[in-house]
């Protein structure tokens, strides 16, 4: 048996940066491995620039993902004031007050992608060289250091986290321990659960699992760039994750 740690994560909108290319910043339907181990960090008090405590999560832990609700896509058109590059790199200002003294600003122009109403639940397991305990890592999600969110700091999570900590012999049954219908949010889930020949089907995306089988029938590969490299600078490797998918029961419960 493997012990399992598992919480819901909820938010009215959600962000899970992808890859970011010119003015537009999208994101991935699902919560990225980085910034569950940002949210993670947070909970435990662990400061951006304290990079080895971040390496440590990283290294730490195995990630699984169920989307149980992939949500609504929602683009958000923003303009912002800036200076050109060659400025900056001249003046280095250290706040943006000093920033917009450096020359004459310039308007840029973004599309920041969120998901609206999205849920999912997050799974972790440890590995040899885990620093913190399942335990502790609930007790920090329960009752966090600083602030959480999901994926930016001004999407609230719209519900508890919930964290809970299980024993399973594969990560399959590790997750049919745990509900895709939060408290209070039943009539939520039968309004945006699939409709048709996939309902009832979600996606488990995962990292590869040592010591115990996973259950699931892999479906695909891929490879994402949301491993957490230099937490500070925001700088993000490549990883490969293992999806599959499974039948869900709105009948699944702790």
């Amino acid at each position: 048996m493997t012990a399992f740690l598992l919480f819901t994560v909820y938010a009215p909108l959600s962000s899970w940066g992808d890859i970011t290319v010119g003015e537009t910043r999208g994101s991935w339907d699902r919560p990225s491995r980085s910034a569950i181990f940002g949210m993670i960090a947070a909970g435990l008090g662990i400061d951006r620039g304290n990079q080895q405590s971040h390496d440590d999560l990283d290294a730490g832990y195995g990630f699984a993902v169920r989307l149980d609700v992939p949500g609504v896509p929602l683009v958000d058109y923003q303009t912002a004031q800036t200076i050109a590059a060659s400025a900056i790199k001249k003046h280095r200002p250290t706040t943006r007050a000093a920033l917009l003294e450096c020359a004459d600003p310039e308007t840029i122009l973004s599309r920041r992608w969120y998901r609206q109403d999205a849920l999912a639940t997050v799974c972790l397991w440890e590995h040899e060289a885990a620093k913190w305990k399942l335990e502790e890592i609930a007790t920090a999600l329960k009752q966090p250091v600083y602030v959480l969110y999901a994926g930016r700091k001004a999407n609230v999570l719209g519900l508890p986290l919930s964290p809970v900590v299980v024993e399973a012999s594969t990560l399959n049954e590790a997750f049919k321990r745990h509900s895709a219908i939060p408290d209070g949010l039943s009539e939520f889930r039968r309004r945006l659960i699939p409709k048709g020949p996939n309902r009832g089907r979600v996606e488990i995306a995962h990292d590869p699992c040592d010591g115990f089988e996973t259950g699931l029938g892999q479906l695909r590969r891929e490879v994402r760039r949301d491993a957490a490299a230099q937490r500070s600078r925001w700088q993000f490797a490549e990883r490969t994750v293992e999806v599959g998918i499974v039948e869900s029961s709105d009948e699944d419960t702790l």
